[in-house]
């Protein structure tokens, strides 16, 4: 049942959708960059407004508060913007994929900084039965999946900000462990035991709610 709990809560993240490259200018990204570089500010609008429903697509992996992801997508973009003399592509995706690990990168940031001021992995086994009784009837159909969704994201947040965003890369979205791993930044070996590691934490600490 901790399986299905997880694949449930993972699975209500927005899908990512397809992005268009040709669907609002017959310029390529990096014929972009380099007129913004150049000194053609106009030239961010068309960027802002071509990745600016998958960048928000990205950030709703993490966020689901409506003011939360739409101050984590100006960032991103913010970042985006002065990070963008060091942008090398050659590819009509390399953009998009420069852009996630950016936004990867943003949210990791503030998982860091939330970890940093509250201790989520203080809470004991009757904290975490204390909030099983809180959520919907899981006996329920009409509570199944919000109790489920609710559950998820208890145990998400007890993993290290990198942990929750390899998982939720991995096991919400589909991505491929070499793709995964190179937008957190580490190698795919890596990220295996890393995966590893965290389901044997959420197993050993979160089993007993599902015995």
């Amino acid at each position: 049942m901790l399986e299905e709990v997880l694949n449930i809560g993972l699975q209500t993240t927005t899908e990512l959708p397809a992005i268009d490259l040709t669907a609002e200018a017959e310029l390529s990204d990096e014929q972009l960059v380099r007129s913004i570089l150049a000194g053609d500010q106009q030239c961010f609008e068309i960027v802002f407004e071509r990745h600016r429903r998958f960048v928000t697509s990205v950030v709703s992996l993490f966020f689901r508060d409506r003011s939360q992801i739409e101050w984590f997508v100006q960032l991103v973009f913010k970042k985006t913007y002065f990070s963008l003399k060091n942008f090398r592509g050659s590819h009509g995706n390399s953009f998009p994929a420069w852009v996630t690990r950016i936004a990867v990168n943003v949210c990791y940031d503030e998982f860091r900084r939330r970890q940093r001021t509250t201790d989520l992995n203080s809470a004991d086994s009757e904290g975490d039965v204390a909030f099983l009784e809180k959520v919907p009837d899981l006996s329920k159909p009409a509570d199944e999946k919000l109790a489920a969704i609710e559950l998820a994201e208890r145990v998400l947040s007890s993993l290290d900000a990198r942990d929750r965003i390899a998982m939720t890369l991995v096991y919400s979205e589909d991505y491929s462990l070499s793709d995964a791993a190179e937008i957190i930044g580490i190698t795919p070996s890596n990220l295996k035991s890393r995966l590893f590691r965290c389901r044997n934490h959420i197993k050993q600490r979160f089993g007993h709610l599902f015995t």
